[in-house]
Parts: C-alpha cells; sequence; structure tokens
C-alpha cells in the first residue's frame, strides 16, 4: 500500500468520524431542548397552581379576590394593594407563559389550557378595570395580547354567572 492511499482511508475515517459526531451532537441538542421545554412547562404550572392553591386556601384572598373580579371600584384601603398583588402576581405568570409560548418553549396544547382561563379572567369588569390601571407595568406586546382578549371576551362565566 502507499501512502496516498492509507492517506485517502484516515480522510474517509475522519469524514465518517465527523459525520457520527455531528449526528450525535444533534440528538444531543434536541434531547436537552425538548428538556428544556418541559421544565419551562413544569415550572408554569406549579407557579399556576402554587397561585390558585393561595386563592382557594385562604379564604379572606378568595372572598377579596371574588369581590374585585366583579367591581374592582369598590376595593379600598388595604384590600386594594392585595387585591392589586393578587392580580399583579397571576399576569406575571401569564406574561411569563406568553413569552415561553412565543420562544416556543410551550406546547400549543398546554398554551392552550393557559389561554382559556386567561379568555375568561379578563372578561371580568374587575379584571379589565385592574388591568386598564396597570397594564403599563408589563410590556407591550403582553399588553396587547391581553388587550385583544378583553375586547373579545364574552360575558363573565367562570363562576357559575347567571345568564
Amino acid at each position: 500500500m502507499n501512502w496516498d492511499a492509507i492517506s485517502a482511508i484516515g480522510q474517509i475515517v475522519g469524514a465518517f468520524g465527523v459525520i457520527v459526531s455531528v449526528i450525535y451532537l444533534a440528538q444531543q441538542v434536541r434531547s436537552s431542548a425538548r428538556q428544556t421545554r418541559l421544565a419551562s412547562m413544569r415550572t408554569l404550572s406549579e407557579a399556576f397552581n402554587e397561585w390558585l392553591y393561595g386563592l382557594a386556601g385562604n379564604p379572606q384572598i378568595g372572598d377579596l379576590y371574588y369581590r374585585g373580579m366583579r367591581d374592582f371600584g369598590a376595593i379600598e384601603g388595604p384590600d386594594l394593594p392585595r387585591f392589586s398583588a393578587l392580580m399583579d402576581s397571576l399576569f406575571r405568570i401569564y406574561e411569563d407563559m406568553y413569552f415561553q409560548k412565543l420562544e416556543g418553549h410551550l406546547d400549543p396544547r398546554v398554551w392552550f389550557g393557559f389561554e382559556a382561563p386567561m379568555r375568561d379572567i379578563i372578561a371580568y369588569p374587575g379584571a379589565q378595570a385592574w388591568w386598564r390601571s396597570r397594564s403599563h407595568w408589563f410590556s407591550r406586546e403582553f399588553a396587547e395580547f391581553i388587550n385583544g382578549l378583553a375586547r373579545a371576551a364574552k360575558p363573565p362565566a367562570l363562576y357559575r354567572e347567571s345568564e
């Protein structure tokens, strides 16, 4: 065998090794991206569930939320910052979900499960009044999204309101 043939075989083996390495790396990147998406969805679900547990587990907060959703203007005194903090916390979670969805980190099926309550919540006059007073705290893109939901909102029906 001459050195040219050995060199050619070495180059072929090296090229094959590079191809195998690139395929392996692509699989690892894909797997890592999938794991990141799953972790993101898990974190957002946990944050939303924690917010719900806080609401359900505290009768005073539940009452405040219920009253504020119907009439933000009637919330006064120390209840005003409490209601605002409650809503701010919820809409921060929603904003995070919104951007995770835009970045492709949130499965569309999971997004649907979060967008539906957003539509239902922003349908309430108290939620809309709070949002108008605080939307400037949020990103322009998210504010436009929520404003669109508010414009398209049907009559509130999240808590068995009478028709």
